[in-house]
């Protein structure tokens, strides 16, 4: 046993506990944030409005603002999905003009 007064191993073991149970908690979310990007992607292609891509688009942008946040600001690893989906959508209103075509087309997908 160690005898230094900044080391505790129960301490240790609970907050090594603690930080596995949010590492779950933040795997099951990933799965079901890509679950969503994807669904939304797979409306685009059936919008017949600008309308109505324009709305998906909205969920979309704040998504992506929120997971570029957890990247690049907290420096949360994301899937490989979600941070081709980050990176390629960094520069929103630009991503958008291009990827929407592809994504109608079915030449990009989530």
């Amino acid at each position: 046993m160690i005898k230094d007064s900044f080391i505790n191993i129960q301490e240790i073991e609970s907050e090594l506990k603690n930080m596995l149970e949010i590492a779950e908690i933040f795997s099951i979310k990933f799965a079901l944030m890509s679950q969503q990007v994807a669904y939304i992607f797979s409306q685009l292609k059936n919008c017949k409005t600008y309308e109505d891509v324009d709305c998906y688009f909205k969920c979309l942008d704040i998504i992506q603002g929120d997971l570029a946040r957890l990247s690049y600001e907290y420096n949360v690893g994301l899937p490989d999905r979600l941070m081709r989906f980050v990176h390629d959508f960094d520069n929103f209103e630009e991503a958008k003009k291009y990827y929407f075509p592809k994504i109608k087309s079915g030449e990009y997908s989530f």
